[in-house]
């Protein structure tokens, strides 16, 4: 079905008129929600003729499949249970998926989350692994793993393509010799790797090196270089950046100049400049927060710029035709997230992703110079409209003043007075969450349980000051904006007080924790997901794991934490794992034995002191699972256990 953007607006107006309350609808099975996507991962082709995409059955099969737009297939591959991250288009024949799985290099003691990539050639239908072998470079190191499930070849994040002496070339980044990460071009039909020699991910449409970011971890100076006849000159340098730094993102707005992201205060700032030298100069882009570039994917010149709000995916297209095109397509969607996910190179064709005002999340290729919107399908069909509860973005302030935003949901059918809370902080800390369906608290809610998500201070995406006034504020002020956020909606008559849980993950799961032995009267109970226990032990093993006591991502830690040295008394005082007498609650606890994040042994010093000061406590320990929950299986263990828990300690009714 194609619909008109002028027709789709007024039939979605409709669709999305105020609801009148009515009685409670029958809540969807869990399986509805704990299930994967039943369409995900959506990608066009280059030439905008074909699409591919993940597709699960209701019985749990998962394919990778390939389709033109007329509906015809171009064949079909089962991926069983694999940890799918990406689904791309390399050219107009090959259909790239990228996986991850929990494996030990070589040579390596422990085991890590590792990427792989696989090609399949819609045309001969043959399948096969990116970098299977390499050839030049005589001093390469396999990247060959021994794992269970047989060989493994790992590459290090996505591949991408980018022209090469006029060719277009499939570049994917893996452990050259002594293990130093080594551009390689990669042959889509045999899997075969070559190094590339002189290789700059800026580089202009003929695959000549532009320009490039330079750091020394030291002492923190970053500078930018540009490449000539001569050789590389310098045209921007700074200092201090021994965590976040510059990044040399390509071309400005004219091919004559660089683009440069700088972090500030105010959020990560853009600038130009000139590739000749000279003074850089600011873009602004009033409220749009840390926009990302969106460059041509053969020109590499730049066509505009992404950013996530409070509420919305916003983008801004620089030609005024692709504007106003854009501006009628999320007019077409009223009260909903736009978010692009795919789109042919000179976006004519876009794949979007809608989200909200009943709507789980629903894939449509939109034809921009025709004006039409094709739904390809929704993620979640097992969802109703009428089972989704209503998500308002909220604001409240902390006790010392500081403003917080926040996601409110609620649940279907019942009046917004005298409701049981959950508590739900997302992950990071220097993470967010996203507008649209989350279906943790689309499941929550579906049971009678308001959801709030506050975007507590440590949080990204509301500028830096918001980030950085989380530092030092692990388990006090980053904590506390929780507890405000319960009080904010007692105050308002939304919530019993008497009837509030937390439950979180990762970070999210330290703050479960936390609500547990931290502030015990305001939780009735906690479920906490492959939290944080022992700060100390934590910082030694992320010491072990990433290169010492001053690696990047230790320096980062002792930030968040403020912490000076692994065992400072201060996050000691703040680790649940040494606070378990403190609790009054029953506690959940749930993790992964794949956590390559979070080590399993967090959780399990949480129970065992638990245990020891005779507390209610529960562990599920969820065998091949890594930290994402990244298969159905975990999903839906994890679903089953939040609501048996919470039915048995906290119901809704």
């Amino acid at each position: 079905m194609k619909i008109l953007f002028s027709a789709l607006t007024a039939a979605v107006a409709v669709a999305c008129a105020t609801p009148v309350l009515a009685q409670a609808p029958a809540a969807p099975p869990i399986e509805a929600y704990a299930s994967l996507p039943a369409l995900g991962n959506v990608a066009i082709s280059p030439d905008g003729t074909k699409i591919a995409f993940i597709g699960t059955a209701a019985n749990g099969v998962r394919q990778l499949a390939a389709r033109t737009l007329g509906g015809e297939s171009l064949g079909a591959v089962g991926i069983g249970d694999q940890k799918v991250r990406a689904v791309q288009w390399a050219d107009d024949t090959h259909v790239l998926i990228t996986t991850s799985d929990y494996v030990a290099p070589r040579g390596f003691d422990s085991s890590q989350e590792l990427y792989n990539a696989q090609s399949f050639n819609t045309q001969t239908q043959r399948f096969v692994t990116l970098m299977n072998s390499t050839r030049g470079g005589s001093g390469t190191t396999s990247t060959r793993i021994s794992a269970a499930s047989g060989q493994f070849n790992f590459i290090q994040g996505t591949p991408f393509q980018r022209m090469i002496n006029g060719r277009l070339t499939t570049i994917v980044y893996s452990p050259g010799a002594n293990y130093r990460s080594t551009p390689f071009s990669v042959d889509l039909d045999t899997g075969v790797g070559t190094p590339i020699d002189n290789f700059e991910s800026f580089s202009d449409a003929n695959g000549q090196p532009v320009a490039r970011g330079q750091w020394d971890t030291d002492n923190g100076r970053y500078w930018v270089q540009a490449k000539d006849t001569v050789g590389w000159r310098e045209i921007w340098s700074g200092d201090d950046y021994r965590i976040e730094t510059p990044s040399v993102l390509g071309y400005g707005r004219t091919k004559n100049t660089v683009l440069l992201s700088v972090p500030a205060a105010t959020g990560d700032q853009l600038f130009e400049v000139p590739l000749a030298g000279g003074t850089p100069r600011r873009l602004g882009f009033g409220e749009m927060q840390e926009p990302s570039p969106i460059y041509h994917r053969l020109t590499r010149e730049l066509i505009g710029f992404s950013s996530l709000t409070e509420n919305a995916y916003d983008v801004v297209f620089l030609d005024p035709t692709l504007a106003q095109r854009w501006a009628s397509v999320t007019a077409a969607y009223p009260n909903k997230t736009v978010q692009v996910v795919s789109a042919t190179p000179d976006f004519d064709k876009i794949i979007v992703l809608t989200q909200g005002a009943g709507d789980p999340g629903s894939y449509a290729l939109i034809d921009m110079a025709a004006g039409r919107a094709t739904p390809l399908g929704s993620q979640y069909p097992a969802v109703p409209t009428a089972a989704m509860g209503e998500v308002r973005y909220i604001e409240y302030r902390a006790a010392d003043g500081m403003r917080i935003p926040a996601y409110l949901t609620l649940p279907p059918g019942r009046e917004a007075k005298n409701l049981p809370l959950i508590m739900l902080p997302h992950g990071g800390p220097g993470a967010r969450d996203e507008p649209g369906f989350d279906h943790w608290s689309q499941l929550l809610a579906s049971r009678g349980y308001a959801v709030i998500q506050p975007q507590f201070r440590g949080s990204t995406g509301y500028g830096n000051a918001h980030l950085e006034a989380g530092y030092g504020e692990w388990g006090k002020k980053m904590q506390s904006d929780l507890t405000d956020g319960v009080h904010y909606l007692r105050d308002q008559g939304i919530i019993d007080p008497a009837r509030v849980c937390i439950f979180g993950w990762s970070y999210g799961g330290y703050a479960a924790m936390a609500g547990a032995t931290l502030d015990p009267e305001t939780y009735r109970c906690a479920i906490a997901g492959a939290g944080v226990s022992d700060l100390p032990r934590m910082l030694a093993w992320e010491r072990d794991q990433t290169g010492g006591k001053d690696s990047i991502v230790m320096r980062f830690w002792k930030r968040f934490m403020g912490a000076d040295r692994i065992n400072d008394n201060a996050i000691a005082q703040v680790s649940p794992a040494r606070l378990a007498d403190r609790v009054q609650g029953p506690v959940l606890l749930i993790h992964g034995r794949d956590d390559s994040v979070v080590p399993y042994e967090q959780s399990e010093l949480f129970q065992r002191a638990l245990q020891r000061s005779g507390k209610d406590v529960e562990m599920v320990e969820l065998q091949g699972e890594d930290h994402w929950l990244s298969r159905a299986s975990g999903r839906l263990r994890v679903s089953q256990a939040l609501i048996d828990f919470l039915n048995r300690h906290n119901p809704a009714d």
